[in-house]
């Protein structure tokens, strides 16, 4: 089983909903309080492996987790950091006048499309999925991974519209191996 966590709340998140993407964006008191929530909600399942983004606002969700789970191995991997905005990261959401998930609009920025995140976040699945078959896992990363794990478990939408699914900071998806 796959416990996925996204990290708890940033003034990024609570401001407007800022591209935040690869920034080294810190939790706010809030997403600590979540983080710390979470951790409560986690701490009786025993997990065989944990990975995690290594961006900053993952890692402090993380540490909140830990704390339950003293000897549990972790592992970063790149692949499970948010979306890379590219030309903008750190703009408000709204600048985007095209439907930031769905595959089928044209991107007007230098940044990462939907299909090549969804084959960064694939290959991190395809590389797991057989070696930790009947284990439970935790992953800690951001809504747009966490969105994008849902689709690979349940099917594309054939409509490549993928904004019909959103995680809340600190929610815990479960999905099966």
């Amino acid at each position: 089983m796959i416990y996925f966590v996204r990290h708890g709340q940033t003034d990024d998140n609570a401001n407007g909903n800022l591209l935040t993407g690869w920034s080294a964006t810190p939790l706010n008191e809030k997403g600590f309080e979540q983080a710390k929530e979470t951790a409560i909600k986690l701490k009786d399942v025993k997990f065989d492996i944990c990975f995690c983004s290594p961006l900053l606002r993952t890692k402090q969700t993380l540490d909140e987790i830990i704390k339950y789970h003293k000897n549990l191995k972790v592992v970063f991997d790149d692949r499970l950091k948010e979306r890379d905005y590219g030309d903008i990261t750190g703009k408000p959401a709204s600048i985007c006048k095209f439907r930031r998930w769905n595959a089928n609009d044209e991107i007007p920025f230098k940044m990462e499309s939907i299909l090549q995140m969804f084959e960064r976040v694939g290959s991190f699945y395809d590389e797991i999925k057989n070696k930790y078959t009947k284990k439970n896992i935790l992953i800690v990363s951001h809504s747009g991974v966490g969105r994008l794990s849902y689709f690979y478990f349940n099917g594309k939408p054939k409509d490549n519209d993928y904004s019909n699914f959103k995680l809340d900071n600190a929610e815990i998806m479960k999905l099966e191996l």
